[in-house]
């Protein structure tokens, strides 16, 4: 078993949360000399199950929009990226369920760990709305690093602080 670092995968939707995971996957990737790749998940428009047959045409063309809009924001993501200077290894579109798409692309590059962030949401509204970061770990091959800078907290509210770490492990999928 190979127990170093050589790719890891930054998944980000470029929030103030996202932003601190961004610069943590830089520290570890310089300090542990491996590949930075970067996904950004658009989620495609939904509900086409009650779109009327004589509407459907545009359901194309509300993804191809999507797509666009998930491309403007990867390429900005990755200019800030590197910015911050983070060196690029590759900058991947998924288009899809969020913790799905990451955890898919996390497999097809053999990535050793991922990245996310945290929004610091309530209680009340991770209950309703649910985890992204959360769900990334449960479908995710490979440990997961989610990192939240320590003025996101439990109140919703964001801010810069020196960051707390959370390590959420998963045994790669056995097959």
């Amino acid at each position: 078993m190979n127990d170093s670092l050589n790719r890891i995968l930054l998944a980000t939707d470029g929030s103030a949360g996202a932003e601190f995971a961004a610069r943590t996957a830089i520290r570890l990737a310089d300090a542990t000399g491996c590949e930075l790749h970067l996904v950004y998940v658009e989620r495609l428009p939904g509900g086409s199950a009650n779109v009327p047959i004589s509407a459907r045409h545009i359901e194309g063309e509300l993804q191809e929009r999507a797509e666009r809009e998930g491309l403007g924001r990867l390429l900005d993501l990755d200019g800030r990226l590197r910015t911050a200077g983070g060196v690029v290894a590759g900058a991947h579109l998924r288009m899809g369920e969020v913790a799905k798409e990451v955890g898919a692309l996390a497999e097809e590059l053999e990535a050793d760990l991922i990245v996310v962030g945290r929004r610091g949401r309530s209680t009340i509204a991770r209950a309703v709305m649910g985890s992204v970061s959360r769900s990334v770990v449960r479908h995710a091959p490979c440990p997961v690093v989610v990192a939240r800078s320590q003025g996101t907290g439990e109140s919703g509210k964001r801010g810069l602080g020196s960051g707390i770490l959370s390590w959420g492990a998963r045994e790669p999928r056995r097959q």
